[in-house]
């Protein structure tokens, strides 16, 4: 179950800026996590939602149980291992939208669930679906490392 309309948190600030001081965020914006709580639903307002997530480098936004990714075409401090673990265990829309909650709540039916899973990734060319699928893998190999 999704959290109802959330505001940007502080959760959303400390992912942005772990590491660099560069990655700034309007905290004046008034961006929706998860689309479907948007007051008003059209293409319009959904697009103005994620240009304002995008306007202060949140690139990820959940629709439901979709998670849209806005491609930056730059590195955010977003994917280092303390951000991956802060990912694990949580479920979707316990913290800000991100790749890495898709890829836990995937790995957490997997293992307690005990089905398969997958993940589609979509786009269009440039899109960023390699980078994604990568993120995902890097995910899923430090949930599964075994310490010796």
């Amino acid at each position: 179950q999704l959290p109802g309309p959330a505001k940007m948190s502080q959760e959303a600030a400390s992912l942005i800026e772990m590491g660099s001081d560069s990655a700034k965020i309007d905290r004046s914006k008034e961006a929706i996590r998860d689309m479907v709580q948007l007051p008003r639903l059209s293409v319009e307002s959904m697009l103005e939602n994620l240009s304002e997530r995008f306007s202060g480098n949140m690139i990820y936004t959940y629709t439901g149980s979709i998670l849209c990714s806005v491609n930056p075409y730059q590195v955010l401090p977003i994917y280092t291992p303390a951000v991956v673990r802060q990912y694990f265990g949580r479920r979707v829309g316990e913290l800000e939208p991100h790749i890495f909650a898709i890829a836990d709540t995937a790995y957490e039916m997997l293992k307690e669930g005990k089905q398969n899973q997958s993940v589609l990734v979509s786009g269009e060319s440039g899109a960023g679906k390699t980078e994604a699928t990568k993120l995902i893998l890097q995910y899923l190999a430090m949930r599964t490392k075994h310490k010796a």
